[in-house]
């Protein structure tokens, strides 16, 4: 397909971040409203900003008894938690993540909805950070805005496009943010799921990054 570059998405496409349904996130959140007897609706909160209906975070904050400032530090502790489990192993590369991005001969960016600031020493603790030319992500500190530059918006996207300089890239994510955020930016999208499942908004859907893989050097 002459691909001149391929954006991954992270969580869900590299690591298995959900690898116990996402317990983790949501017990570091519990652990920090609990700790600080902070009045939150718990539903809200579980998923932090990824709960793709509750795009209005200022009805989670505004409606309990939590600060944006401690919304922003709750999502700091759930982060911190990330990357520890990143450190002792617990959170894991894909098996064929590291096949993949060796036998790549293309520039490779990372475009994630996860924090930018804790990204990249992940990628250090993972063993991956030199595989990777650019990496974009919305910054923590900037939460009260977080929703305007996450996915499916394609501005970081984009952004991408213009650090790598091409508009001939392809997006690999595992989400539908990851499909309209591509199509909304004009590039080809691969949507994985390796479970079988397909996403027909997606230009192709595939089982591994092997398949993937296969599809970028047709």
């Amino acid at each position: 397909m002459s691909y001149e570059a391929v954006i991954f998405d992270f969580d869900g496409v590299l690591i298995d971040s959900g690898f116990d349904g996402f317990q983790w996130a949501v017990e570091a959140r519990k652990e920090y409203v609990e700790k600080r007897d902070i009045d939150v609706d718990r539903s809200k909160i579980q998923h932090g900003v990824f709960v793709p209906e509750d795009k209005e975070l200022s009805e989670v904050v505004n409606g309990s008894d939590i600060s944006w400032k401690q919304f922003k530090n709750m999502e700091e502790y759930a982060a911190e938690r990330k990357l520890e489990l990143a450190s002792t192993g617990e959170l894991q590369l894909f098996d064929d993540v590291r096949p993949v991005l060796e036998l790549l001969d293309l520039p490779v960016a990372i475009v994630s909805n996860s924090y930018r600031e804790y990204l990249e020493s992940i990628f250090v603790e993972l063993g991956i950070a030199d595989y990777i030319r650019f990496y974009n992500a919305p910054s923590i500190d900037n939460i009260r805005n977080f929703t305007d530059r996450m996915k499916p918006e394609p501005v970081m996207i984009n952004e991408a496009l213009e650090r790598l300089g091409t508009e001939n890239a392809v997006m690999i994510g595992d989400q539908i943010e990851d499909v309209r955020g591509a199509n909304r930016a004009g590039i080809d999208s691969i949507y994985i799921d390796r479970n079988g499942e397909t996403e027909e908004k997606a230009d192709h859907s595939v089982e591994s990054l092997k398949e993937a893989l296969e599809l970028i050097r047709s």
